[in-house]
């Protein structure tokens, strides 16, 4: 698994497992599909609900396959109520004791909740100056370019490494994307595939791709990604889909059929932020 080097040296492989929403047995074998295939990033967050299932599956996986938590990165979010606690030395220790792991690879702040989120970047970037052996990297998620400009109106002494965001050939964002670009902050593709809604699914933009290359369409739009630098994080329940995902380093997209690629944007979101953070 190739691997992105964050502003901080820290080094993050080019792609992820979410965990959403899992239960234990859901998630097991889907993480030790995924180990067994290469991936070497999962995906949580507190909001999720199951912060101390991932903890307890990526334990158990680890120890039956003989592998090592340095083997592994490992992300987690601070959600709105923990925003709104501000306690967040406190939040840190929860996540730690739930993921059961003395540290969290990189922490993200989940979104950029109305009237806190700068307050608590600030916070979070005491703790990560501080704790430097329990946060390994600091990030954000969900960031629009207003949000950026906003948070860096409050002078930080650290700039986010990382923004996890909805991002796919339906969704590219261009001018946000430049502007992460120049603050060296790196784009982590969350629905990176868009679940296959119908326009990727007919486009001949993309099944002409997928004759040429004999891949799926699936495959083609992670090997965009990679080659563009985002990092997909995507989830499934289907066991051989890490297989197949992680076949995409055999071949290369041009710089034309990448260009072709984006220009099927049209701004279509799968998620509705404002369902998750009111105010947005």
């Amino acid at each position: 698994m190739k691997k992105r080097i964050l502003s901080n040296g820290i080094e993050m492989p080019c792609m992820a497992i979410g965990t959403n929403w899992m239960t234990y047995k859901e998630l097991k074998p889907i993480i030790k599909a995924g180990f067994e295939a290469g991936f070497r990033a999962v995906d949580t967050a507190r909001d999720y609900g199951n912060e101390p299932i991932v903890g307890a599956v990526v334990k158990d996986v680890l120890r039956e396959m003989g592998m090592k938590r340095s083997d592994i990165f490992i992300t987690t979010k601070i959600g709105n109520s923990q925003q709104i606690s501000s306690d967040f030395e406190k939040q840190l220790e929860i996540s730690l004791e739930n993921l059961q792991t003395d540290y969290i690879d990189l922490w993200l702040l989940h979104w950029p909740y109305p009237d806190f989120y700068q307050k608590s970047w600030k916070a979070i970037e005491t703790i990560y100056q501080q704790k430097r052996d329990k946060v390994y990297a600091i990030g954000v998620a969900n960031f629009q370019e207003r949000h950026f400009r906003q948070l860096f109106d409050t002078h930080p002494t650290i700039v986010p490494m990382v923004n996890q965001m909805e991002f796919h050939p339906l969704r590219t964002c261009p001018s946000l994307v430049n502007y992460m670009n120049e603050h060296r902050i790196i784009l982590e593709a969350y629905a990176p595939l868009c679940r296959l809604v119908s326009p990727l699914r007919t486009t001949p933009v993309l099944t002409d791709l997928q004759n040429k290359y004999n891949k799926s369409i699936g495959q083609i739009i992670l090997r965009w990604h990679i080659q563009q630098g985002s990092i997909p994080v995507f989830k499934s329940y289907r066991e051989n889909r890490f297989t197949e995902n992680v076949a995409i380093f055999d071949f290369e997209l041009t710089k034309e059929e990448m260009s072709a690629i984006s220009s099927l944007n049209i701004d279509y979101k799968y998620h509705l932020e404002s369902a998750s953070c009111p105010g947005y």
